[in-house]
C-alpha cells in the first residue's frame, strides 16, 4: 500500500513527462538508442545492487575490517539525532519506514524514465555517471574496510522486527543521504516545477527517515551529502567531456570484435 501511494505521487508529478512516451517509436533510431540507454542504466543499477551479496560473502569469509568506528560514532556530540524523535505514533512509523525503504531507488528511477520519455540525452548522461555505479564505487571501500553500525545496534536497542542485521549494515557514509542529494540536485535541473517541489520535499524526508528510525548518525548523513554533491560534479565533468559517447563507441568496437570470429567461422563452414 505504501509503495502504491509513493508511486502515485511520483506519477502525478511526472504525468506531463510520461505522456511523451505515447509518441515513442521503436522504428525511430534515436528513440531506440535512448530506450537502450535507459534500460541499460536500470540494468546496471540492478547489477551493482546485486553485488551486495557478493560483498557480504567476502566480509563474512575474510573479515577485512581495519577501522572500528562504533565507539567513535557514539562519542561524537550531537551525532545521534534520534534522541529528538520517538516511536509513539505507529502511523508515522509506517510512513517513515516506507519512505526509507522506497526512497532509495524510486526518485532515481523516475528521473531515468523522465529522461527517456523526453529523449533527454544530457540528463541520461548525468544519471549514468552520478547514480548507482558511482555511489557503490565510493561507498563499498568504507563498508568493506570499516565497521560502524546503525544507532539502534550500537546502543543495544531492540526495536520492531523490520530491522535486519547484516555485515553490510555499516553506516558511514550514508548511501541513502548521498543518493537523495544526487537525485534532488538532478531534479532541480528539470523544467517541471512539480518535480522540483516533490524532490525538494521527498529527498530530505528520506534523510530524515534515517534519523527517525535510529539508523544513521549525523556524520553519516553529512558525509553522504558531500558524496552526493561530488557525484553530480563528476557527472557534469564526464558529460561535458563526452565520456558517454566514448564509452558507447568502445562498447560497439568490442562487440564487433567479439562477433567477427563467429561470422568468419560460419562463412568458412558454408
Amino acid at each position: 500500500m505504501e509503495l502504491a501511494i509513493i508511486l502515485l505521487v511520483f506519477l502525478i508529478a511526472f504525468r506531463k513527462d510520461l505522456l511523451e512516451l505515447r509518441s515513442f517509436s521503436l522504428q525511430n533510431e534515436k528513440d531506440k538508442f535512448i530506450l537502450k540507454l535507459g534500460l541499460g542504466l536500470l540494468g546496471l543499477a540492478l547489477l551493482v545492487a546485486g553485488t551486495d551479496r557478493f560483498v557480504q560473502m567476502l566480509e563474512i569469509k575474510y573479515h577485512p575490517e581495519i577501522f572500528f568506528l562504533n565507539d567513535w560514532l557514539r562519542s561524537l556530540p550531537y551525532n545521534d539525532l534520534s534522541v529528538y524523535f520517538g516511536y509513539n505514533s505507529r502511523i508515522l512509523l509506517r510512513i517513515i519506514r516506507a519512505v526509507y525503504h522506497y526512497g532509495f531507488f524510486v526518485p532515481c528511477i523516475f528521473l531515468i524514465i523522465r529522461a527517456v520519455a523526453r529523449r533527454d540525452l544530457r540528463s541520461l548522461s548525468l544519471l549514468i555517471f552520478s547514480t548507482f555505479a558511482f555511489h557503490y564505487a565510493v561507498h563499498f571501500p568504507f563498508y568493506f574496510f570499516t565497521e560502524g553500525h546503525q544507532i539502534w545496534y550500537v546502543k543495544g536497542i531492540m526495536v520492531p522486527l523490520f530491522r535486519t542485521i547484516s555485515p553490510l549494515d555499516h553506516v558511514f557514509p550514508s548511501m541513502h543521504a548521498s543518493m537523495s542529494v544526487t537525485s534532488m540536485l538532478l531534479a532541480w535541473r528539470q523544467p517541471n516545477k512539480a518535480t522540483r517541489i516533490l524532490y525538494s520535499i521527498f529527498c530530505p524526508l528520506v534523510i530524515f527517515s534515517t534519523f527517525y528510525l535510529q539508523i544513521h548518525w549525523t556524520i553519516d548523513a553529512v558525509a553522504g551529502a558531500i558524496i552526493g554533491v561530488a557525484a553530480v560534479k563528476f557527472a557534469e565533468y564526464a558529460t561535458a567531456q563526452g565520456w558517454l559517447y566514448l564509452i558507447i563507441a568502445r562498447l560497439n568496437q568490442t562487440w564487433a570484435l567479439l562477433r567477427r570470429p563467429a561470422s568468419k567461422e560460419l562463412s568458412s563452414r558454408g
